[in-house]
């Protein structure tokens, strides 16, 4: 029997139809940290609640193709499909998960399935709708417990267990982060009583680890490729990180996992998955270490002012600056949308009234570290805002929704003009990047 078992919910994930991505349906929760394991090579268990009419698909995905060493059944879900309709899979902002029946949920729990849980040294459980207090206390007092908080938790009284968690983590898209965190110091803090290590994923901007034994806090930075989905790549950096962290020190599982995380965002292919998990272990931790990326932590991201530049007025479908501003929001940065801030220009205002606007709207550009602007047609306001703030050295994005720049001038000023609102979010946080 391998040593690694992975507990928690699998359900149906379905990546809803968009103008760039097509549905995509495939089994979700612990199986993404199952994939994973796959692709490391490495035996693995896996202990799980779910509906009944998924465990045939569940038992020949995973035994037949993911190479599972162990299939546990822990719990019946019953009064809910178990499904997970996703709105936007690459997490640019909110992704607007919406699980299906979630407040119907029960569970019928399968009490002598809860001893198979005593053999294993590494146990990564993710936690879900399920009785955590009930599967923590029938692990075996030897093994090595790390769990991914997600979002389900509402406090910390389930952490209690009477021993110590050997991993916590936690993401800065759980609303227990953002409703917890001030900043870092206290935020460990926070957590000492209950883990030895605390790993705190902050998205494209990193992540931090915090060794509370050596007093040790850890900047792991993050790729900001090109992705396909963010779809359980949390989940993947966590498992890797458990995996890893038996054959190499903390900080170099660390880096590892990141990179693993990041080749499972580029595909949702599991064997395209599997032969790039193989090329990124290949590489030295050296040269992976060399070749950087981003850094840009949570608490940081307020100070980093942005400019929108955009036809923000009332008669204007100004529904792609509005996506833009709460992806930036989502993402804990600070836009400034002048026209809502500043007041707009009526039809018959004065050349006074012209003027204190102007000097307002240039003001608020001198205080912004970066201009996004929002080409929703060829407004000459915009055109001209993204003109002034290149000849000022700053940094100058624009956001091109519909395709229409084509003028070279419009198009080769800028640091990058994109369609994808990914490649937009993802050059925001290189440029701010520490």
């Amino acid at each position: 029997m391998s040593n690694i078992c992975i507990i928690g919910d699998i359900l149906v994930d379905i990546s809803l139809k968009s103008q760039e991505d097509p549905l995509k349906m495939r089994l979700g929760g612990i199986v993404h940290a199952a994939r994973c394991l796959w692709a490391l090579g490495l035996d693995y268990s896996v202990g799980y609640f779910a509906p009944s009419y998924l465990d045939s698909h569940i038992e020949e995905y995973l035994m037949s193709r993911m190479g599972c060493g162990g299939l546990c059944k822990l719990g019946e879900v019953m009064d809910s499909p178990y499904t997970m309709l996703i709105n936007e899979v690459k997490e640019v902002g909110d992704q607007g998960y919406e699980f299906i029946l979630r407040d119907q949920i029960t569970i019928v729990y399968k009490e002598e399935a809860f001893k198979e849980l005593m053999q294993y040294d590494d146990i990564f459980l993710i936690y879900g709708n399920y009785d955590f207090r009930k599967v923590i206390t029938s692990l075996p007092m030897g093994a090595r417990i790390h769990c991914d908080i997600a979002n389900n938790m509402v406090d910390l009284d389930n952490l209690r267990i009477g021993r110590q968690f050997e991993t916590l983590f936690i993401s800065t898209s759980s609303s227990f982060f953002q409703k917890q965190f001030s900043k870092i110091d206290s935020f460990l803090t926070f957590f000492e009583p209950y883990t030895e290590n605390l790993i705190l994923k902050e998205n494209r901007g990193g992540s931090r680890a915090y060794n509370y034994n050596n007093k040790d806090l850890i900047s792991i930075p993050a790729q900001t490729q090109k992705i396909t989905h963010s779809v359980g790549v949390g989940d993947v950096y966590d498992v890797a990180y458990v995996a890893l962290k038996t054959q190499m020190p903390f900080s170099d599982a660390l880096y590892y996992s990141s990179w693993i995380a990041t080749e499972y965002a580029k595909t949702t292919f599991p064997n395209d998955f599997q032969k790039m998990v193989r090329r990124v272990l290949k590489i030295s931790i050296e040269d992976l270490i060399s070749l950087g990326g981003c850094h840009l932590p949570w608490e940081e991201r307020p100070i980093c002012n942005i400019y929108i530049a955009a036809p923000d007025f009332d008669f204007v479908d100004v529904r792609p600056v509005d996506i833009l501003v709460n992806s930036l929001s989502y993402h804990n940065f600070s836009s400034h949308r002048p026209i809502q801030e500043n007041g707009q220009m009526s039809s018959d205002a004065t050349f006074d009234e012209k003027q204190s606007l102007f000097m307002k709207d240039m003001y608020l550009l001198e205080k912004c570290d970066m201009l996004i602007a929002v080409l929703l047609y060829n407004d000459p306001g915009t055109l001209i805002e993204i003109g002034i703030a290149a000849e000022r050295k700053i940094p100058t994005i624009v956001y091109d929704p519909y395709k229409i720049a084509k003028n070279c001038m419009l198009t080769q000023l800028p640091k990058l003009v994109s369609s994808d609102l990914d490649e937009i979010m993802s050059q925001v946080f290189l440029s701010f990047s520490n």
